[in-house]
Order: structure tokens, then C-alpha cells, then sequence
């Protein structure tokens, strides 16, 4: 009964911190899985900006032409643009995440081509001139089965028709930890995949339209600051030239003031440009605190038990002590059980940890896109269940092994009640039980604020009734469709010929929605 409580207690203390740390791993801590990901800064154009933007840490694509030809402090640059992808193929069609990258953006991330080839320069030479798709590993199993005949497949792209020439190597997803896009298609290919933005300011010649991220590659012995410092001057250049141009006619005299405060800020990319970390970071920072807490209290539950325990051993550990055992050697036994105990807890808390983690994963909204986040413990994850359940027995053990190892001998050999039912050990049975109820007293008003707001937002009432209703989006343009067709009319009150109507090509504005009626 006593190790079936112990290990059920631990199991849930270790468990819990386990399937969290699952999570903190691979959306806070974790490198991206390319070469030297230490190296790698995002670079941000910070101020106030005049025209159009497209997200965010986005710069317009002239200006990473500018800073990738004109700089001393990087080895290699590249950009990227997310964007939804509509993919026909065999007969099927999906939608799916993709990308617009730069040539550059595989040689420079050091990531190479499980089948057939990734991008290389020659893939920036023409716009419109590379009508090519990397596949990612993940899509390439689960929509082609991993037919290694994929590469020289014809594919349709958003209506445009374009040949697969590879599969990105398997382990890499891309800069974005928790999505994995699907598709990639040089950047050179914007118009065809985006024809409505292409025909204003997100194109490769303007310079009021950011849409691209931009990444580059210190260069070996070039620091953060360094970089930063080296860009500044090079970057307000860019700014004196820009504001001449024909777009500032009608700017104010503040607004060409505020516009060249603007300054170029790095930013480390050693993991990614992750919009799950920026949503969700501090929920997990407060779960790991939740869960620490909960580790604390199932530890001194542990102890309790195990010092209860040990005044059924107090003649025990007397002998031992009576016949010439060392206090140490003692001591090294107790804790010695603490740790198998330990062990099993955190065996069965992996168990129950990938349990929790599809638990949590199944609650995040996910748009139809799936999560990479990992349910399955890699050897990190188990070199941490490891560590905690060594420092949990070692953290629930000591102090009642150290109790039990100062009986008095004379009392205790002739069965007289001995010092582990004394004064001390009381005390430090009493600290243990205050601190377990303190502790589940702060996490049960916790738990209970935290099922009061969630039930106030689930009975929120917006206003309309919310059963049986779907939300859903429709984008012709993405199979080819004008982005506005014309109104087809005919005045026919006058007709008093048998031709034909003629249809004017009448465009109404474009609605709010983007939606248009025909």
C-alpha cells in the first residue's frame, strides 16, 4: 500500500512537470535544427514606417536586395513569406501552409534535400522564371506515402501549374517552431502565387510594401552589436533615399522626419520566429510554475509517509547503528529506496505525461493546420524525467533518512518509544503537513479562479445564438479567379433588335470582405 501511494503521488507530480517541460522544450528552448542556428539573426526595421505592412519584423524586399548585396557582417542572407497554399494534385485538392523563399534560403540554412534538390541561387535570377516546389519531408509522407518518384511531378499551386524538384530533408520544418509548411516555391514566383499583391505594393520593386522576413548569417567572430552597429549607417541611407522618392510628394514634413528616426534593430534567431512562443509563452512559464508546485506537495506528502514509516524500523536502524554501521552508510540505504521509488513514479509519470500533452495540444486552435509539437519523449525529454525523479527521491528522502538514524539506542533496544516519535521528528512531520496544505490551498483557489473564468467565457453571451454554426472563408483568387469580375448588365427596356446583350466590363468596389458579387 505504501508504494502504491508513493509511486501513484509521484507519478502525478512527475508526470505533470514532464508533459510541460515537453512543451517548454520545443517551443521555448529548442534550437532550430540547422547549421550553426546560433549565428542566425532576424532583422527588423523599427520605427514609424510609411506604407503598407504585411506583419510582423517584416521588411520590404528592395531593402533586403540592398542590405544583402552592401554588407560587411554576414555570411549568407535569405527571405521568407508565409502565405496558405492551394494544392492540386492527383486528382485532390487541399489547402495547405507554404512559403516564398529566396534561393539562398537552403544553402544558408545548411539544410539539404532528403529526395532529389532544394533551391539554390539560380532559382533568383527571373521573376516568374522558376515555376518549381520543395516539398517538406512531414507533407511528402503523408500525402505522396514517400514516393521517392515525386521529384519531376506536376503539381497545381494556387492555379498555377508547378513541378516538384525536391524534399526537404526530414527534421526541419522551417523557421516557425510549432508549424511546418507543407510547400515551398521560390519567391521569384510571387505574382503567380499571389496575384492580387503583387499588383499593389507586395512585389519585388517597391519600397512601401514589407512582406518579407528577413534572416541572415553573422559571419565567424561578428558579434550581435557589432552587426548591429556596422548596418546603422548603410541603413539611414536607404531612408534619405527613399523619402525622395515619389511616394513622400504629398508626406507631411513630420511624417519625413518621423520616417528617417526609423533604425535597424537584430534580433537572435537561433530559434526561430515562432508566433506559438509569442502567443503562448507566459501560459507555459505559469504552468511550469503550477506544476513545480504540485511536484513540491506530492514530495512532501512522500516524506510524511516515509517518516511514519520509518517508527516501524526504528529498532531496526538501531541494531544496525548498535552493531557498528556507520550513520552514512545508513542514510545511503534510505535514500537508495527513495530513488527506486522515484523511478517508478517517473516511469509512470511519462506515461501519464504524453497523456497530458495531447490533452493540452487537443485544446490550442489550430486553423486546419496541424502542430508539430511532438507528443513522444526524445532523449531530452527522458534525460529530464530522469533528472527530476533523481532529485525528487534525493529531495522527499533525506530528511527522513537523517531522522531515522538518530534513535536513542538504550530506549529503542528495550522497545521504549524512541527519538522518531519525538520532539524533532514531530516538528518536521508537523512543517511538512502546514506546507502541503498551504500549498494545495494556493493551487485549489487557483484552479478555482482559473474553471470560473473559463466558464464565464463559455456561456459569454455575444449576442446571437452560436449553436450549429460554422465559420468558414472562401478565396477564389487562390484557383486562378480574378480577383473582380466584372458585373455582367444589359439594358434591354429600349431593345427592339433580336442581337445579342453586351456585357461592359463594370467593376464595382471592392467590399470589405473581399467577397464580390456577379
Amino acid at each position: 500500500m505504501f508504494v502504491a501511494v508513493a509511486v501513484l503521488s509521484l507519478s502525478f507530480g512527475i508526470g505533470a512537470n514532464t508533459a510541460i517541460f515537453t512543451l517548454v522544450d520545443q517551443v521555448l528552448l529548442r534550437l532550430l535544427p540547422v547549421k550553426d542556428p546560433q549565428q542566425l539573426v532576424l532583422l527588423w526595421g523599427r520605427g514609424p514606417h510609411y506604407g503598407s505592412n504585411n506583419g510582423r519584423y517584416k521588411l520590404s524586399y528592395p531593402m533586403y536586395q540592398d542590405i544583402r548585396d552592401h554588407n560587411e557582417v554576414f555570411s549568407g542572407m535569405f527571405c521568407r513569406w508565409a502565405t496558405d497554399m492551394n494544392v492540386s494534385a492527383d486528382g485532390k485538392s487541399e489547402r495547405v501552409d507554404g512559403e516564398l523563399v529566396s534561393g539562398s534560403y537552403f544553402p544558408v540554412l545548411g539544410v539539404g534535400a532528403a529526395v532529389g534538390r532544394v533551391f539554390t541561387a539560380d532559382d533568383d535570377q527571373t521573376p516568374g522564371g522558376s515555376p518549381y516546389a520543395v516539398i517538406g519531408f512531414r507533407y511528402w509522407v503523408s500525402r505522396f506515402a514517400g514516393d521517392p518518384n515525386v521529384v519531376g511531378k506536376k503539381i497545381v499551386v494556387n492555379g498555377y501549374p508547378l513541378t516538384i524538384v525536391g524534399v526537404s530533408q526530414a527534421g526541419f520544418d522551417g523557421t516557425d517552431p510549432g508549424s511546418s509548411p507543407s510547400i515551398r516555391v521560390p519567391v521569384m514566383m510571387k505574382a503567380e502565387m499571389d496575384p492580387v499583391g503583387s499588383k499593389f505594393s507586395y512585389n519585388f520593386t517597391s519600397r512601401r510594401g514589407r512582406w518579407v522576413n528577413v534572416f541572415g548569417r553573422l559571419k565567424s567572430g561578428v558579434t550581435l552589436q557589432q552587426a548591429k552597429a556596422s548596418l546603422q549607417p548603410f541603413f539611414h541611407q536607404m531612408l534619405e533615399m527613399e523619402v525622395q522618392q515619389k511616394e513622400f510628394a504629398h508626406a507631411a514634413p513630420e511624417t519625413r522626419q518621423r520616417f528617417l528616426t526609423m533604425w535597424m534593430d537584430l534580433l537572435p534567431a537561433s530559434k526561430g520566429d515562432s508566433n506559438l512562443r509569442r502567443r503562448f509563452s507566459d501560459s507555459l512559464l505559469v504552468l511550469t510554475g503550477v506544476v513545480g508546485l504540485v511536484l513540491l506537495i506530492a514530495c512532501a506528502n512522500i516524506a510524511n509517509l516515509l517518516i511514519a514509516r520509518a517508527m516501524g524500523r526504528q529498532k531496526e536502524m538501531a541494531l544496525r547503528l548498535a552493531l557498528g554501521a556507520s550513520r552514512g552508510r545508513i542514510v545511503s540505504q534510505l535514500l537508495v529506496e527513495s530513488l527506486l521509488l522515484a523511478l517508478a513514479g517517473g516511469t509512470a509519470g511519462i506515461i501519464l505525461a504524453v497523456w497530458m500533452d495531447k490533452t493540452l495540444l487537443a485544446f490550442l486552435p489550430t486553423n486546419g493546420t496541424p502542430l508539430t509539437i511532438s507528443t513522444t519523449p526524445d532523449s531530452r525529454i527522458l534525460a529530464f524525467n530522469l533528472g527530476v525523479s533523481l532529485l525528487t527521491g534525493i529531495l522527499f528522502g533525506l530528511v527522513p533518512a537523517l531522522q531515522s538514524t538518530r534513535p536513542q539506542l538504550a530506549g529503542t533496544l528495550k522497545e521504549q518509544a524512541g527519538s522518531i516519535a519525538g520532539r524533532k521528528s514531530a516538528g518536521v512531520r508537523k512543517a511538512l503537513v502546514v506546507a502541503q496544505v498551504a500549498l494545495s490551498l494556493l493551487l485549489l483557489i487557483g484552479a478555482g479562479l482559473f474553471i470560473r473564468s473559463l466558464r464565464n467565457l463559455k456561456y459569454l453571451d455575444p449576442g446571437f445564438q452560436t449553436g450549429n454554426l460554422i465559420a468558414f472563408e472562401i478565396n477564389p483568387t487562390m484557383n486562378g479567379y480574378p480577383p473582380r469580375p466584372p458585373i455582367l448588365t444589359c439594358n434591354s427596356s429600349r431593345r427592339t433588335s433580336s442581337k445579342p446583350c453586351t456585357f461592359p466590363d463594370v467593376r464595382r468596389p471592392r467590399s470589405s470582405q473581399g467577397l464580390h458579387r456577379q
